[in-house]
């Protein structure tokens, strides 16, 4: 398929590639399908669907949820293939006029752009050619640097990557590639102690830092798209897709011991606790005041609370099967939580992510889908706060990743606490 789709492309680019006002009118035309789906409304536009009054709708629905989750969480309410495509041709054409079947159109015929998809193209255009080379020279480009990448070439995998940019103005994976070189080249990061140990091989950032002249200890959460959110929980709807940028996240709850070292205090002053318990009763705002006086102490700052959304990538990404061998939950009638890092760690390093205490998040409580330019994430915003990962007395279903809990800032409860997170450091 992906071969015809290929075919197919070089062969309507010289027809469609010289009509710039007569492709923007097509775009207008497709409305919001054309912000995803470029190549589909290029061939439908330079069809009769088009002429014929046969759009996107027609065929797919208003899928008015597709529209809203653009990242195609919600599919099209149809979505036609194999032998359900005849049936769609039939609405308007009762046979092939030149083979009179009515079946298995799709054989003979691309279905948007009504051409034969076998068929090779027939013209030439200079612009396809230089767009042809300049894919063949990224694709090379990125070739030499994986090799010098894997031979530890870092100088000689930078200038590859580089010029595969060049070529390639944009490109994600070039651009992720070119960063990995830069921070195998200067491995240092302000306010960390790295240490010799493993590297991540998709962002070349190390696996665990400790925070410089405190000793907390950090887990890399390499990023990526996670799926944020459940269906089976009111504030967690509607399941989506977020991109979460590469980040460190405490491998453990904020003890009492780090609490003191910074604060000069317990979290709780009118209780003795165990130094390697989490720092309970602690509020939002204590938490900030946490962070704003590690700032104050450590080079280069940038500690802060996670987002939810990066709370709930790491929680996830790092999850295990058996609950028990990583949480402590369902004891309420201990009245505390336990000490960190006594039960297993998770597939990132993290332990207690879920259980022990709820863990503040940065992000005011606002409804789904999550957008961090619509001002949740504003320290200053007044607000209930989300909580995240249930505590020592909940049952197993409040440890869900996915379960929203919102608090006020100012609130302090024996079982919420929190993890610091920062940002990764320009070298």
């Amino acid at each position: 398929m992906a071969l015809l789709k290929a075919a197919f492309v070089l062969a309507v680019l010289p027809a469609w590639a010289t009509a710039q006002p007569q492709e923007d009118r097509q775009f207008k035309e497709a409305g919001v399908c054309a912000r995803c789906h470029v190549i589909s409304v290029v061939e439908w536009g330079m069809s009769r669907h088009r002429a014929a009054g046969t759009n996107c709708v027609a065929c797919h629905g208003s899928s008015e949820g597709h529209v809203v989750d653009e990242r195609n969480n919600v599919k099209p309410e149809k979505m036609p293939s194999g032998a359900a495509i005849a049936g769609l041709c039939a609405d308007c054409h009762q046979a092939c006029p030149k083979t009179r079947k009515t079946a298995a159109c799709q054989d003979c015929h691309h279905v948007h752009a009504l051409v034969n998809p076998n068929q090779p193209p027939t013209a030439r255009d200079e612009r396809l050619d230089a767009q042809s080379a300049q894919w063949k020279t990224y694709a090379k480009r990125m070739e030499e640097g994986e090799s010098a990448a894997r031979a530890g070439e870092w100088t000689r995998a930078r200038s590859a990557f580089q010029q595969a940019l060049e070529a390639n103005p944009g490109d994600r994976t070039a651009t992720d590639r070119l960063r990995v070189c830069d921070r195998r080249l200067a491995p240092g990061l302000p306010g960390f102690e790295t240490g010799g140990g493993a590297r991540d091989e998709q962002t070349g950032l190390p696996r665990e830092v400790v925070v410089s002249g405190r000793g907390i200890a950090m887990a890399l959460a390499p990023g990526g798209d996670v799926e944020l959110g459940s269906e089976h929980f009111g504030a967690s709807k509607p399941p989506h897709t977020v991109r979460v940028e590469p980040f460190y996240i405490g491998k453990y709850e904020v003890t009492e011991a780090e609490w003191q070292a910074v604060m000069g205090k317990n979290g709780r002053p009118e209780e003795a606790r165990d130094p390697r318990a989490p720092a309970a009763g602690i509020s939002w705002n204590d938490a900030q005041a946490f962070i704003r006086r590690l700032n104050e102490n450590v080079p280069g700052g940038g500690f802060r609370l996670p987002t939810e959304a990066e709370w709930e990538f790491a929680a996830r990404a790092g999850s295990l099967g058996d609950l028990s061998a990583v949480a402590w939950f369902g004891e309420a009638q201990s009245g505390a939580p336990r000490a960190v890092g006594a039960k297993k760690p998770d597939k990132l390093g993290l332990y207690d992510i879920r259980g022990n205490v709820w863990e503040w998040c940065s992000s005011l409580g606002m409804p789904y889908p999550y957008d961090p330019a619509d001002g949740r994430e504003a320290p200053e915003a007044s607000g209930l706060r989300v909580l995240r990962g249930g505590g020592y007395a909940d049952s197993a279903d409040l440890l869900d990743p996915a379960l929203r809990h919102f608090e006020r800032p100012d609130r302090r409860l024996r079982w919420n606490g929190f993890r610091v997170a920062r940002s990764v450091p320009e070298p």
